[in-house]
């Protein structure tokens, strides 16, 4: 019997400090996302906000016993 291999891609929490493009003088807040690259991420996000990179966490599996 022979294992069908299923292609891994591994998936992030992005996190940002973000500020609103039309509010740049206000606190920024947090905000996350999970995308396989921080690119997808940044993508997301950049049309409102300007973006300042805070951290990359690993996605958690879940797993039922």
């Amino acid at each position: 019997m022979v294992a069908t291999p299923t292609p891994f891609h591994p998936h992030f929490t992005f996190l940002f400090l973000a500020v609103y493009r039309t509010a740049p003088h206000e606190k920024p807040h947090r905000k996350a996302i999970i995308a396989p690259n921080e690119r997808s991420a940044r993508q997301h996000f950049e049309p409102d906000f300007i973006l300042f990179f805070a951290g990359r966490l690993p996605v958690q599996e879940v797993r039922h016993v």
